[in-house]
């Protein structure tokens, strides 16, 4: 496919698009990749990214606890802490 089309049908799906978050999304990768921003996974040390591997397959099977979890435990941590 040439670039022109290419381009063209860039912009036909960035139209579609009505949501903001995702426009931002997608403005803030076009932008980085023309001043040759590095992505934040080139900047993560070979341990940091080991971590986040392992982290993306303990989510994947599943094995975390939920933010609603997280913020229950806290809750009661503090009650027994401020006893």
């Amino acid at each position: 496919m040439p670039t022109s089309e290419i381009k063209k049908q860039l912009h036909n799906y960035i139209d579609l698009i009505e949501d903001e978050d995702t426009l931002l999304i997608l403005n803030e990768a076009a932008e980085a990749y023309v001043i040759n921003k590095p992505d934040i996974i080139d900047l993560l040390s070979p341990g940091q990214l080991d971590i986040l591997d392992e982290s993306i397959k303990q989510a994947d099977e599943d094995r975390f606890i939920s933010h609603e979890e997280v913020l229950k435990k806290s809750a009661e941590w503090y009650k027994k802490s401020s006893k």
